[in-house]
């Protein structure tokens, strides 16, 4: 996407609602011990912790995506209120994840591009959100860590509700939290995803979208055909908002 193309959207918007771990920084890049990702490694906890309820899906075998492995059986659990079972095996899982989201916002590597757009479009007066199904607390401390949180208000910052997991995108639940706390119609909204999930939350609520990915491959699948504005750089943003923070000196 150009920057002429970013311009025009970006300038549409008064909020810009971003997800968190992508556009904004990899949460699990960088490890503890070295650079590869844990995510993996996370995901193996949880599908331990699985096997140890006795609750193994099939599909979940060789999954390293932690999210969708808690998704689903946060999914599972709010469908089987009759067992106890799926609520344990979900809530163990969230605390697992709760603590290495935390513990990882400490190492998680800055997206290129992404802190220089949140301080141009905030220069532009423009507000800024996140609407992550990552824990909240975790976000909130890569803000902190990275000096960033000065371009948000905490009501701005949405991450995953711990009371109800459900709420997850794709559930609308994020976004509503975020246009009702900017108090501004869906369509000064602009939401920057790096996942058809991100896609699908904007297209529920009818909220403009940008899609990102610094992988090639992942950048065809949210084009969605060539119907879906996708960034291979954050920078793009950047620029974009840059020129619109100029206009308004």
């Amino acid at each position: 996407m150009s920057v002429e193309r970013a311009t025009d959207l970006l300038s549409r918007a008064t909020c810009v609602v971003l997800d968190f771990d992508g556009p904004v920084a990899r949460l699990f890049a960088g490890g503890h011990e070295g650079k590869e990702s844990v995510a993996g490694r996370i995901a193996e906890e949880l599908l331990d912790v699985a096997a140890s309820h006795r609750l193994e899906v099939d599909e979940m075998h060789g999954c390293t995506d932690p999210h969708a492995i808690f998704s689903c059986y946060a999914e599972r659990a709010a469908h089987r209120g009759e067992s106890e079972a799926w609520g344990s095996a979900a809530a163990e899982m969230q605390g697992v994840l709760t603590a290495w989201e935390i513990k990882s916002a400490e190492h998680a590597e800055p997206t290129p591009g992404a802190a220089e757009f949140m301080k141009a479009w905030a220069g532009a007066g423009r507000r800024l959100a996140v609407a992550s199904n990552n824990h909240p607390d975790a976000i909130k401390r890569y803000l902190e860590r990275e000096s960033l949180s000065k371009y948000f208000v905490p009501s701005s910052v949405i991450g995953r509700n711990e009371r109800d997991a459900a709420l997850m995108k794709p559930n609308p639940w994020a976004l509503n939290e975020v246009m009702r706390d900017s108090a501004a119609g869906v369509a000064a909204h602009l939401m920057v995803g790096d996942s058809a999930t991100d896609w699908q939350t904007a297209n529920a609520v009818g909220m403009p979208f940008i899609g990102f990915h610094r992988k090639p491959e992942k950048r065809v699948v949210l084009s969605r055909g060539g119907a879906v504005p996708v960034l291979d750089s954050m920078q793009v943003l950047a620029d974009a908002a840059s020129g619109l923070q100029a206009q308004v000196r």
